[in-house]
């Protein structure tokens, strides 16, 4: 099948440079940035925004106006439902809160702020990594012999 498949010799060559781009970086990331941010990383947790043993020291109160709930009741009660729809859509509140904006707990804020950009990153050594693991694996061949076998088993 493979043999019916013309591809121009130019986008071969593209493809071939690509993949030997994609494979020196990815070897570079094993080799050397990954042990490099393992380390970076075990001193960023042992920092003491980072070791929390109580939750309590993270803990941020929260100042904001609650509304009433909102009582609901099934009509075979025994309870006058005219007089009851009256007083809960008197009593309902509009959906909007009076009062001020509730504030961001600052100091999850600024933790989430420190650990995401080391996520980004990772995410995308990690998805490099996996391009070059991908490119790794042979395709399978046409033919009658053993190693087609092989190959066709494992998938």
């Amino acid at each position: 099948m493979s043999s019916l498949l013309k591809v121009n010799s130019e986008l071969k060559a593209k493809v071939e440079t690509f993949r030997e781009q994609i494979t020196s970086e990815a070897e570079h990331l094993v080799a050397s940035f990954f042990p490099k941010k393992l380390l970076e990383l075990d001193h960023f947790l042992k920092e003491p925004i980072f070791n929390v043993t109580d939750l309590k020291e993270i803990h941020s109160e929260i100042k904001c106006k609650v509304p009433e709930p909102i009582l609901f009741t099934n009509s075979h009660d025994g309870i006058d439902m005219n007089s009851r729809k009256r007083k809960l859509e008197e009593d309902v509140p509009s959906g909007n809160w009076q009062g001020e904006m509730m504030k961001c707990n600052a100091k999850l804020v600024d933790l989430i702020e420190r650990v995401k950009p080391e996520i980004r990153t990772l995410i995308e050594k990690c998805n490099t990594v996996k391009m070059w693991v991908q490119l790794l694996i042979p395709r399978i061949e046409d033919g009658n012999n053993f190693g087609v076998s092989i190959q066709v088993s494992l998938h």
